[in-house]
């Protein structure tokens, strides 16, 4: 049996403290994988084509850097690259992915003897033929391969890992993965991505982690089902809203999210909270992961998923209110990876947000009436979710704030009062941990409409809200003030001021124009959190 990863470092650009331009990622790679006396001492990195500018030789580039170190790809350490999964819309990229992976096979085998490369993540699942004829077509690509250059392949053959985001898409795992290995005929494992991260920009931080609660409980049952062993990765960065995995919360992920195999390591935790850090809670993972999952039986499983209905609605009605404001500073987030522009994020979340699927999982049909009949057609082109958090917690409002409060408030009438203790206690015991964490970055500001206050005023009877730290306030009220001025068009002359933004770094506001200032801004408010979004 191979080596399943614990860790899984990935070139999300959700670090504050640091821009890495795509020529320095196959060392980020090196750096990463190797022990902890050289590196980061993760297991796995991911190679990402899924909207990044990612040269199409970089897997190989990584692969000969790794046989230099002494590292074997595809047994002492892994690369697995995530591509686009929309074959009709997108045909050639997803060929040159497979062919640069299939480059990356060929220099680990004929200098290793090893694959190399054993899997790729693909994005945005839909349906099961869709996964089937990707494997086909990557290992029919990889017979092309074999054939012209002669490379031994006996044995070998690529793997597609399933990536489920959204609430509709987190609650067919145990679907797609039964059908899958049916009809691609697995019989020994299995490895799943659940992706935390996009389905909290889509329906918020409750009903995302609860969707992937569920889907943990469901992969085991899967598993069962299909007679082999299903291995979940968890999708999340360091901020709550994005799976809260950071080091000083590893105790609670690693119960909250029990039954995951790997977990991602993004570049904010790497940089922004550092070495150190990132290598302790890498040995943490590595030896307290608990492969268990929480089972839930049928009639729990249905009113948790009544619950996530009632988390997304009030989410959805709220962040509706505010979403051009949003992605108005959206725009001067700084991008801290090179990306692909273009209609592929609005395709993406298009795909990904379909209210009537979501209705159809809806237990309660008043519920499921009142969701039909949103306006999303606004929330369609949100940015994505790494900016989409960056500018909401830029303005001092916590994504993780939105819609919580109310849903709270409404499930305890709805659905009753020992309900909602049994949910916060038993099914999601680390909500209210991670909604106090962030309360210490609200300030009160423009987006705060009624309906959000009065969601936070019920959030009130929940959590006891944190000081916010004055630093973070002024930078907070500054950004406030210049975004507030762009969006009336006014000509402003920047503040100027200086600020400690950790021992030995202090950051000047002497000149430069507001939009420059505010991208500033945004980076080291996003260095006080511990990560950008």
């Amino acid at each position: 049996m191979r080596k399943v990863p614990f860790t899984m470092a990935t070139q999300h650009p959700d670090s504050a403290t640091r821009f890495v331009p795509v020529r320095e990622e196959p060392e980020e790679a090196v750096h990463s994988l190797k022990k902890p006396t050289q590196g980061l001492g993760c297991d796995e990195y991911m190679v990402d084509y899924m909207g990044k500018l990612t040269p199409y030789h970089q897997i190989g580039q990584i692969v000969l850097r790794l046989t230099q170190e002494g590292l074997v790809p595809g047994k002492d350490v892994f690369i697995t690259p995530r591509m686009v999964s929309d074959f009709s819309e997108e045909p050639f990229r997803q060929f040159m992915t497979l062919f640069a992976v299939l480059e990356g096979i060929y220099y680990s085998i004929t200098s290793t003897g090893e694959q190399g490369v054993l899997e790729i993540v693909q994005a945005m699942t839909n349906t099961v033929e869709e996964l089937v004829k990707c494997e086909e077509r990557a290992n029919s690509l990889f017979g092309v391969v074999e054939s012209e250059l002669k490379i031994p392949r006996a044995g070998k053959r690529l793997r597609i890992i399933p990536l489920f985001e959204g609430v509709s898409g987190l609650l067919s795992t145990r679907e797609v993965v039964t059908k899958f290995a049916k009809i691609a005929n697995i019989k020994d494992y299995l490895r799943v991505f659940l992706g935390k991260s996009e389905t909290a920009l889509l329906y918020g931080h409750p009903a995302s982690a609860l969707s992937c609660k569920v889907a943990l409980s469901d992969c085991q049952v899967a598993a069962e089902e299909a007679g082999l062993d299903v291995y979940p990765i968890f999708g999340g960065g360091s901020l709550p809203f994005r799976g809260h995995i950071c080091l000083e919360n590893a105790r609670n992920f690693l119960e909250e999210y029990k039954g995951t195999r790997t977990y991602t390591i993004q570049s904010g935790m790497r940089y922004d909270h550092g070495s150190e850090k990132t290598i302790e809670l890498n040995e943490m993972i590595r030896s307290s992961i608990k492969n268990e999952a929480i089972r839930f039986g049928s009639d729990e499983r249905r009113r948790i998923v009544a619950s996530i209905m009632i988390f997304a609605k009030n989410y959805l009605q709220e962040i509706s209110e505010i979403t051009k404001k949003v992605m108005m500073v959206a725009q001067f987030v700084p991008d801290q990876r090179e990306r692909i522009l273009g209609s592929e994020e609005v395709r993406y979340y298009r795909e990904l947000r379909n209210i009537k699927d979501l209705a159809a999982y809806c237990p309660d049909k008043n519920i499921a009436q009142v969701m039909e009949g949103l306006e999303t057609e606004s929330l369609k082109k949100l940015p994505r979710v790494i900016k989409f958090t960056a500018a909401l917690y830029s303005c001092g409002l916590p994504p993780e704030l939105i819609g919580t409060g109310n849903a709270l408030k409404e499930i305890g009438e709805v659905q009753g009062q020992e309900w909602l203790k049994h949910l916060l206690h038993e099914i999601f015991p680390s909500l209210l941990n991670d909604i106090e964490t962030a309360t210490k970055y609200y300030s009160k500001g423009f987006l705060v409409t009624r309906r959000i206050e009065k969601s936070i005023e019920n959030l009130k009877s929940f959590v006891t809200f944190r000081e916010l730290e004055n630093k973070y306030g002024i930078l907070v009220k500054v950004a406030e003030s210049y975004i507030k001025d762009l969006e009336a068009g006014k000509s402003t002359t920047p503040s100027k001021f200086a600020i400690q933004i950790a021992p030995g770094e202090v950051s000047e506001y002497l000149g430069g124009s507001v939009s420059a200032n505010l991208g500033k801004l945004i980076l080291d408010l996003g260095k006080l959190r511990g990560s950008l979004g």
